[in-house]
């Protein structure tokens, strides 16, 4: 990243430029230079003022993000490495998807698209052993998709602040490089799955230049770019001016209903809005040793999904979830986050810890506390039942609270064998009953 960017006009952007030189050069009696296709300095050309921006909504806690789809910086920048493309030039290349913005120290940084800005380091020093991130920042748009910006020489806003397209996040420097740490430019990334999720290809970053809006890295010529050559080629100088308000466009945050069971839960959230793309959900479970959630675990359906059934959860253990509907323009909110302890009925009482022989009216019977399974036991239920003449008499229920383990059967006047049983309760149902032991009254 030592050496000096030779910066090459978009090829695309080219012909505007070119097109509007020549209106210029026109109008004032002049030939407009041809401009070559390579490489070459860009030379400034005078060009009608760019169009004043439209109203601009401000964004609130019900559309808080948009896509990440506008180019980080405003004034022209060569393109370094991305993922493969530096590879073979000493060994600076990312092997993951990135992009180096090379730039001047100081030049503005903004935020990708609108969303959550997060504080990530604030270090003003320089690496002797590899590269660090320094100082740097990035932004949540929801969904689990966010932007990183590293190597910065500061920070302009604060931990929580929302932010547009149009908002200031940091300033380019070289913090975090290694020594001599003398090259100013901006590692770019965008990752799915949180700021510790998957680096993902930047697809499109738009600019409003002041052609008109330019779509890199289409305005190239090449669909990725990781195509281009490192250094080869330049943004031109752009503005906020064709930034609207996309985040107003995102889908209503949907509602979410769980519904535990099992070593799973059942999740719904209706029927998405027209124009959904993609539904994701986002589920963490509670670490007791640590008091705090885990980090979220990500998943992606379909955008005409109503719902869907976690499996493999562990009963007993607590976890939440929330969801978010995305569209053409991003994320919706994300809905409230739902707790849930995956749960099944409770283990059938082990029986009997003790059955009294009765020597006149009653059985003494007791059981084994039950394990939980997830939720806890209510209550116990224990029959009795007797066999007189020639048939059983029907079973008679009786309660007890969830921590005694023992009921005394009485009024068994007349028989002389019974049978007794018993089974636990919790919010999930009730046990099967164990089986049933038998036992003969004295005479």
């Amino acid at each position: 990243m030592q050496s000096t960017p030779v910066l090459r006009v978009p090829r695309a952007l080219g012909r505007v430029l070119l097109a509007a030189a020549t209106v210029i050069a026109a109008a004032v009696g002049a030939t407009a230079p041809a401009l070559a296709d390579g490489p070459r300095i860009v030379r400034p050309v005078v060009l009608p003022a760019a169009p004043a921006p439209g109203r601009v909504a401000a964004i609130d806690s019900s559309h808080p993000y948009s896509a990440p789809v506008w180019l980080p910086l405003r004034k022209a920048s060569a393109i370094s490495c991305v993922k493969s493309n530096c590879a073979g030039s000493g060994g600076d290349y990312h092997g993951y998807w990135a992009i180096d913005f090379i730039g001047d120290l100081g030049e503005p940084v903004y935020a990708a698209g609108a969303g959550v800005f997060h504080v990530g380091a604030t270090s003003r020093t320089c690496s002797t052993s590899g590269q660090s991130d320094g100082t740097w920042g990035w932004v949540d748009h929801g969904g689990g998709v966010v932007t990183k910006y590293t190597h910065l020489d500061s920070l302009t806003v604060a931990e929580g602040t929302r932010v547009t397209p149009s908002t200031q996040i940091g300033r380019m420097g070289h913090w975090g490089d290694t020594l001599p740490c003398t090259t100013n430019y901006l590692h770019f990334e965008v990752r799915e799955g949180g700021i510790k999720g998957t680096r993902v290809e930047p697809r499109i970053l738009s600019a409003c230049t002041a052609y008109g809006r330019a779509d890199y890295p289409r305005a190239f010529g090449v669909s990725s770019f990781d195509s281009l050559v490192k250094g080869q080629s330049s943004t031109v100088d752009s503005t906020n001016a064709c930034i609207a308000s996309p985040w107003v466009s995102t889908p209503t945050a949907p509602r979410l209903s769980v519904t535990r069971q099992s070593s799973s839960a059942q999740l719904s959230w209706g029927t998405p809005p027209a124009g959904t793309t993609t539904v994701r959900i986002a589920t963490q479970l509670w670490s007791p040793s640590l008091s705090a959630w885990n980090d979220p675990v990500y998943r992606t359906y379909g955008g005409t999904t109503t719902g869907t059934t976690l499996t493999s959860l562990t009963n007993g253990r607590t976890y939440r979830t929330t969801v978010a509907f995305a569209n053409a323009s991003g994320f919706s909110a994300w809905a409230p986050q739902v707790s849930y302890v995956p749960a099944s009925v409770p283990s059938v009482p082990k029986s009997p810890r003790f059955l009294t022989s009765p020597t006149r009216d009653y059985i003494h019977y007791g059981w084994w506390k039950s394990t939980d399974n997830g939720a806890a036991v209510s209550r116990y239920e224990t029959q009795v039942r007797c066999y007189y003449g020639t048939a059983w008499k029907p079973w008679t229920t009786r309660t007890t609270n969830a921590s005694t383990y023992y009921y005394n059967h009485r009024g068994l006047t007349g028989y002389q064998t019974c049978q007794v049983r018993v089974r636990a309760v919790n919010a999930m149902g009730a046990s099967a009953w164990s089986a049933a032991s038998q036992i003969r009254k004295q005479r």
